[in-house]
């Protein structure tokens, strides 16, 4: 296996300028541009550009087995290599494609085509880390041991479990993953080549017009925002197109809430009052007839409604792998237990039950922050506590729920959503209202946040 360069070192404070130089370069965005956005507060602080902190590296021969290869699992295997000297890391991943997920929308918006949001997994596995190209069959906790789906057999002493979730399209009857992308049926969930056939699809229904729904189910699924992403974008593309009239929009939900932070519900709403998107809190989506075009909703009262469709985006129910819940590493009880999280302690990402396994990601049982920039704090939070417990101490860092959310609110506009665990903005910029969409934060999402996330990969600039 080919592997680069080992690039996992943690710049020097003042070095920083030099990396953020480099990350816009890379972007495309001007420097005048990017001043506009990042003004007095610095080009560093504008990204969340902030080094983890450094350690010296801790030597010892611990087996540490990452289970996933995705935006987590690669992070943290690139921060355990920085951190550790000697440990035997190995990567338990069997794609060879790499998707940079947070720019799905961009590609259903039509500003990213497919290839600019792949790369190979093997130019991020860092180097001295083993890859083994498989999945993952079974995991036993109690023997420190897990089984891929090729027959191997691993021992570990620390386990990180970053496997990402399952998408379940099956959930909803008479639905498969398989149907995404046929005519009206879409969703930006699915791929990359799926998030491009719905910015394809709704120019098509956009000539043709009728009805369109968008969907959101009343599991936790990642990037929360993204259906509403979806029938904003599709809103937009169809009146710069002159298209707009002669459909029908409505957005789905069972929730109270369309966004968990209530300045940005109330946005929403008005937004969607503004451009004539109804919403319909009559319930989620249970059932489709994809040869009929027809879609069912459940209430919570358990009345149920079937209504025709000629567009449908749907955003599907979401859930652990099952080995999660098959090793008995799920949450057992409370709100989260029938989605088979991993159970996790929401500050220290440390196992609950068992204080040699970590974990990471969309994975995790935490109340809120399944995105690429939750990800990023994973990443200066959980591999330096593996560190600390390896070495015989209690976990030193906490994680606080932070998470981010460039919320596209048309073709060319964005807000910056940022909050935690206590549901209140924790803005990076103090001196600009980041909830206002502006073009600013639409330039940041196409050109600057791409960069930063492969960065990140190479356990860079975690926050």
């Amino acid at each position: 296996m080919s592997q680069r360069e080992n690039r996992n070192e943690h710049p020097h404070p003042n070095r920083t300028s030099e990396a953020v130089a480099d990350a816009l370069e890379r972007s495309g965005l001007s420097r005048r541009d990017f001043l506009k956005i990042a003004g007095a507060a610095g080009l560093a602080s504008a990204t969340g550009m902030q080094a983890a902190p450094v350690r010296a590296a801790v030597s010892t021969r611990a087996r540490i087995v990452v289970l996933g290869g995705g935006a987590a699992g690669l992070t943290m295997a690139a921060r355990l290599r920085s951190l550790l000297d000697g440990a035997r890391i190995t990567v338990v991943e069997p794609s060879e494609i790499h998707h940079y997920q947070p720019g799905w929308t961009l590609v259903a918006s039509g500003v990213y085509s497919i290839g600019e949001v792949q790369r190979r997994t093997e130019r991020y596995i860092p180097r001295g880390v083993d890859w083994v190209r498989s999945g993952v069959a079974a995991i036993d906790p109690d023997s420190q041991q897990v089984e891929t789906v090729d027959g191997e057999r691993l021992d570990y002493d620390f386990l990180v479990v970053a496997t990402g979730l399952h998408l379940d399209y099956e959930a909803i009857d008479g639905l498969r993953r398989e149907d995404i992308g046929r005519t009206g049926l879409t969703s930006i969930y699915a791929s990359a080549e799926a998030a491009r056939d719905a910015y394809e699809q709704i120019q098509a229904f956009g000539e043709n017009g009728g009805v369109a729904r968008f969907t959101i189910p009343g599991t936790p699924i990642k990037c929360a925002g993204a259906p509403i992403k979806a029938a904003l974008i599709a809103n937009s593309l169809l009146e710069r197109a002159g298209q707009r009239g002669g459909t029908e929009f409505h957005y789905h939900t069972g929730a109270d809430r369309l966004f968990s932070v209530q300045r940005f519900d109330t946005m929403v709403r008005d937004l969607y009052s503004e451009h004539d998107i109804a919403v319909n809190q009559d319930g989620f989506l249970t059932a489709v007839d994809v040869d009929a075009r027809q879609a069912t909703f459940r209430g919570t009262n358990g009345n149920e409604e079937t209504v025709d469709y000629d567009y449908l985006h749907v955003t599907p129910p979401m859930r652990a792998h099952e080995f999660v819940r098959e090793a008995g590493l799920a949450v057992e009880d409370g709100a989260l237990a029938d989605g088979g999280w991993l159970a996790v302690d929401d500050r220290t990402l440390q196992h609950a039950r068992y204080p040699n396994v970590f974990g990471a990601g969309d994975v995790v049982a935490t109340a809120i922050g399944k995105t690429a920039s939750t990800v990023r704090s994973h990443g200066a939070v959980m591999p330096d506590n593996l560190v600390d417990v390896l070495q015989d101490r209690e976990p030193s860092r906490e994680f606080d729920g932070y998470t981010s959310c460039p919320l596209i609110t048309e073709v060319g506009k964005a807000a910056l959503v940022e909050f935690d665990y206590t549901l209140e903005e924790v803005p990076t910029f103090g001196f600009i209202d980041q909830g206002e969409p502006s073009w600013m934060w639409w330039r940041l999402k196409v050109h600057m946040i791409k960069p930063l996330y492969f960065n990140m990969l190479r356990g860079r600039y975690l926050r």
